[in-house]
C-alpha cells in the first residue's frame, strides 16, 4: 500500500509502506501525549503509557473514551509472533483491565499527566471536548489490538472473539512515510460497527475473563509446545 500526502501549503510527497515493526512502534509510542486526545483507533484521553501488568503484559496505551471506557491499546506489529502468544496476553490484559476502577484510573492518569491533583472527569471533559457530567469510569472495558497480520487472518480471528463475547477488537494497521520523513498512521477496524455493537453489549463484556482460563491454558499449552 503506497499513497500521496498533500499538505495545505500544496506540497505533495509520495508515501511508501513502513515495515520495520520496531520504528513503527517507537513511532506510535512518541504519539502518546499527557492531556492530548489519542485518535489512531477511537479518540481516548490517555492516562497511562508502558504498563506492566502482574500477568507480566506491557500496555502501551492505556485511556478512557468518550463514554467513559477503559480502552487498552497493544501493538501486533512482529508478525512472525506466534498469534496464540498475542491471544493469550489481550485476554490476561482485559483481565487486568475490567478489574480497574475510577479511582486507579485517576491515580495512573495523575502521575503520567504530572498532576497529583487533577480530576480525572475534568481533564476527561477538557480532553475530549465534553461537559463535566456524571459518568461512571471503568465499568466497561475493551482492548484494541492494532495489527500487521493479514486480514483474512484477522477477520478469521476477529469473529471468533466476538461469538466468545469478548471486548478483543483488531485494528488493521497502515504505517506509511513521505519522501521527507513525514509519517501517516491508518488504523481499519475489522469488524462492522453494527457487528461490534451486537456482540459486545453496553454494560460490561459478555464474558470476565475468568470464565475463559481454561482458554487461556490451550494457548499456553500450544505455544509452549
Amino acid at each position: 500500500m503506497g499513497g500521496i500526502i498533500r499538505f495545505p501549503d500544496g506540497r505533495s510527497s509520495s508515501l511508501s509502506p513502513v515495515t520495520d515493526p520496531d520504528w513503527a512502534e517507537q513511532w506510535l509510542r512518541r504519539s502518546i501525549q499527557p492531556m492530548k486526545p489519542w485518535t489512531l483507533t477511537v479518540p481516548i484521553l490517555p492516562v497511562g503509557e508502558n504498563l506492566t501488568t502482574p500477568f507480566g503484559t506491557v500496555v502501551p496505551i492505556l485511556g478512557v473514551d468518550g463514554e467513559g471506557r477503559t480502552i487498552v491499546v497493544l501493538f501486533d506489529l512482529k508478525v512472525d509472533k506466534p498469534l496464540t502468544a498475542v491471544l493469550g496476553e489481550s485476554i490476561a490484559t482485559l483481565h487486568w483491565a475490567e478489574n480497574l476502577d475510577e479511582k486507579q484510573l485517576e491515580t495512573f492518569g495523575r502521575y503520567f499527566w504530572h498532576d497529583p491533583k487533577a480530576s480525572l472527569a475534568g481533564v476527561w471533559a477538557q480532553v475530549l471536548g465534553s461537559q463535566e457530567r456524571a459518568i461512571s469510569f471503568g465499568q466497561q472495558t475493551h482492548v484494541h489490538i492494532l495489527s500487521w497480520r493479514s486480514r483474512n487472518l484477522l477477520w478469521e480471528i476477529q469473529n471468533f472473539l466476538l461469538r466468545h463475547g469478548l471486548s478483543i477488537l483488531f485494528f488493521g494497521l497502515y504505517t506509511l512515510q513521505g519522501e521527507q520523513g513525514e509519517t501517516v498512521a491508518i488504523a481499519e477496524q475489522i469488524a462492522a460497527p453494527l457487528t461490534v455493537s451486537a456482540a459486545v453489549p453496553e454494560v460490561g463484556s459478555v464474558h470476565k475473563v475468568g470464565e475463559v482460563e481454561s482458554f487461556l491454558r490451550s494457548l499456553r499449552e500450544t505455544t509452549n509446545s
